[in-house]
């Protein structure tokens, strides 16, 4: 299980500041969001998920409404005028349902001055743009944040504490952010299988202007351990030192644990009257097999008419395909061990994800805190790069592919 030390020593700070602070207006908010939201394909092959760490997915012939679906509360407790306690809790579908894993925020805030400010518990993932409002589709125009760049980073918050520095200047502000901590997150959709980060570092500054924004985000981390699948093959490679003496080095290569991995994104937004062109550019890298070079992105055009928004979008994730014979010539495949080789390249390729999705989609703004959302999606799959889909059978053994998905949803705040 595990360590919670921040969550929980940010929570005892509560209490203990609660309980001997003389606060000068003790005030409770209580706000939350959510999206009743469906989504069907046309394929059976390459089905539709939100996310890597979802089992539950979007069939041919039926709609699914658990891959987007959500409900989300938040306390924001006023101790005194410089100090506030947030908690976020967010129940959706996931592997596994406790306290812990719906409590997406629980940390302490305090202001040390104007500009800088101070958090420590539980806190949203600041690595990519919408990390912080992922869940919360009514603040974005879009049915769900593009797959191609979120999905594959199904954590939602880390444990640890960050500081801020906020310098408002004539034309912009600049907000400089740091943190450090650890979590952990789900890769697989079959069982309940966490990845633990430890020493999770991320920096990243924003230039944040009336109608234009530029943020630069960086995150570093070391994964504590593998998922089964990766042990098992990296186990049975190693055996194979005595016929190949490469064997040791290259299960070490195809273990995530240990392994550093590092996160960049850039993210930029400009408004032209009733319009307004966004896009994100990520990428991701580790030296671990198991999680090699992506290059991830997005690009989204938006027209706002009235209550009405229609937007194009267009996300990709590109990786290079694995091959076991380029990589590694020198791998003895013989009857015993060619099935041992498929197991490799399915390591090798099952996060290396390879597509691009072309959406139109309409918002509606019913009111204020009501929105309708439809989108029309169409994805091309690129062989050996099916792993943010659904789908049966090995990723090494998926063909080039198309699939065309239906969302909508109802999103809504209180």
């Amino acid at each position: 299980m595990l360590n919670r030390q921040f969550f929980f020593t940010a929570l005892a700070m509560s209490l203990l500041i609660s309980s001997t602070a003389i606060a000068e207006q003790e005030t409770l908010k209580v706000s939350g969001f959510g999206a009743l939201a469906t989504a069907t394909a046309d394929t059976r092959s390459y089905q539709f998920r939100n996310d890597r760490s979802q089992s539950e997915i979007a069939k041919k012939d039926g709609f699914a409404f658990k891959p987007l679906s959500l409900i989300g509360v938040q306390f924001d407790y006023s101790v005194s005028n410089n100090l506030d306690i947030v908690g976020q809790f967010v129940y959706r579908a996931q592997d596994e349902q406790t306290i812990d894993s719906v409590t997406q925020m629980a940390f302490l805030r305090y202001d040390l001055t104007p500009s800088w400010q101070l958090r420590a518990g539980r806190l949203a993932a600041d690595i990519f743009q919408f990390s912080d409002t992922r869940d919360v589709s009514i603040a974005y125009p879009w049915v769900k944040v593009p797959t191609e760049v979120y999905g594959i980073v199904p954590a939602r918050s880390f444990d640890g504490a960050d500081i801020s520095y906020l310098k408002p200047y004539t034309d912009f502000n600049l907000q400089v952010k740091a943190f450090w901590g650890q979590g952990e997150s789900d890769f697989t959709s079959n069982e309940y299988e966490p990845i633990t980060f430890n020493n999770l570092r991320s920096v990243g500054v924003e230039f944040a202007a009336f109608d234009w924004s530029v943020a630069l985000k960086h995150t570093q981390t070391e994964a504590k351990n593998d998922n089964a699948d990766s042990a098992f093959v990296a186990t049975a490679v190693a055996q194979l030192q005595p016929f190949w003496s490469g064997a040791t080095d290259f299960a070490n290569s195809l273990s995530l644990s240990g392994a550093t991995i590092q996160y960049t994104s850039l993210y930029m937004n400009r408004y032209l009257g009733d319009w307004e062109v966004s896009g994100e550019l990520a990428h991701i890298d580790s030296d671990s097999l198991a999680l090699r070079h992506s290059l991830n992105g997005f690009i989204n055009l938006s027209y706002h008419h009235g209550a009405h928004t229609f937007y194009g979008l267009f996300s990709f994730a590109d990786s290079d395909n694995y091959f076991l014979s380029e990589e590694q010539p020198g791998f003895p495949i013989t009857p015993d061990t060619a099935e041992l080789a498929v197991f490799v390249e399915e390591v090798g390729s099952t996060l290396a994800h390879n597509q691009q999705s072309f959406s139109l989609g309409w918002r509606w703004d019913l009111k204020e805190n009501l929105a309708f959302k439809a989108q029309v999606e169409r994805t091309d799959i690129e062989a050996r790069g099916s792993g943010l889909r659904a789908r049966d059978g090995l990723v090494v053994n998926s063909d080039d592919g198309v699939a065309h998905t239906l969302l909508l949803a109802l999103s809504f705040s209180f």
